[in-house]
């Protein structure tokens, strides 16, 4: 079996959960012996490959030319789609942007369309975004549900390397791209209200977003850019709790990097994130009040147990490669 993974040209240049997902779901199903390729441009070859699996149709255009190729070639095609409608965070961005970009989620929508309806099966990253994505298309097209992973490595994070390296412990961290979606500047509003110190971790995709990050916190957040998985592992062993606000998840792999650490943990109730964490996490809505109020919860509250085991048991990116390449077998059989 020989499979051709494809994803947005930026993947290796601008780094999000798509990469993340793509990149070690074909490590371990190249551990199981499964030839596994990944080319982000039109023009590969896809002759050689039994089966094209694609990922995420929110950047829509790329994905629609190598779903055309395929189809130029009679290749079966999985998708995933990494699907939440962006439309409520598109409509609370700043006014500048705002109309250019629904603008574009609505010329393009047809395109999603064709894509959906066009693979041989859907492998959505949980049940939640798998039934909206049916009713929003009105989709006949197959699904299994393939969930998101996480390197055991987490499980064993220690603490004492960060707090050796930076001084600090007992922070509130946030790991993830410095972005509108991600929200960052709501939990540094919330943070100020209970008086604790943010930590943030993750490359700049937006510097004007991130110039308002700095100003908002006021010399209280300490910026440490994009690190190495090691010591975000530290990191999040080491903080009093991870906090993800974004515009929405699906189920946002952080989640289960910082549960799997040890940390407590506070998360957007947009995408899938209850789904993968059940009652182990404080759930708070975008805006800064919520945020705020489900922090504040989080921090004079014990941990939520059960949480490691839980991750540990049901995500790993073995168990992720085992299901894909299931699927993978269930569209060649």
């Amino acid at each position: 079996m020989k499979i051709l993974m494809q994803n947005r040209s930026s993947t290796f240049t601008m780094l999000a959960g798509d990469s993340v997902q793509m990149n070690k779901t074909r490590e371990a199903l190249i551990q199981m012996g499964v030839e596994v390729d990944i080319k982000t441009q039109p023009t590969a070859d896809f002759r050689p490959y039994d089966l094209v699996h694609l990922f995420n149709i929110i950047p829509i255009e790329e994905t629609y030319h190598f779903y055309q190729k395929a189809k130029k070639y009679g290749i079966p095609i999985v998708l995933s789609p990494i699907y939440w409608d962006p439309q409520e965070f598109l409509i609370n961005i700043d006014s500048d942007r705002k109309d250019h970009f629904l603008s574009w989620w609505a010329k393009t929508n047809a395109l999603r369309q064709e894509v959906l309806d066009g693979v041989d099966l859907l492998l959505p990253n949980g049940l939640i975004e798998q039934e909206l994505v049916r009713e929003e298309y009105k989709l006949m097209t197959p699904f299994r549900f393939i969930p998101n992973g996480v390197d055991p490595i987490f499980y064993y994070a220690n603490p004492e390397k960060f707090i050796k390296r930076y001084g600090m412990k007992d922070f509130i961290l946030c790991v993830g791209r410095i972005c509108r979606r991600k929200n960052q500047k709501a939990l540094i509003m919330a943070a100020r209200a209970v008086n604790q110190p943010v930590v943030l971790i993750g490359p700049i995709n937006d510097y004007q977003y991130y110039q308002e990050c700095r100003q908002e916190g006021e010399g209280r957040v300490r910026f440490l850019g994009a690190l190495n998985q090691s010591w975000i592992a530290s990191a999040y062993a080491a903080c009093s709790v991870h906090v993800l606000p974004s515009w929405y998840e699906t189920p946002g792999l952080v989640n289960l990097e910082a549960g799997l650490a040890g940390s407590k943990l506070v998360t957007t109730d947009r995408g899938t994130a209850h789904e993968y964490l059940g009652e182990m996490a404080w759930y708070c809505s975008p805006e800064p009040f919520a945020v705020k109020d489900a922090l504040r919860t989080a921090l004079y509250s014990p941990p939520l147990s059960g949480l490691r085991e839980h991750i540990l048991a049901h995500f790993t990116w073995d168990q992720v490669a085992k299901l894909t390449l299931q699927a993978y077998q269930e569209v060649l059989r």
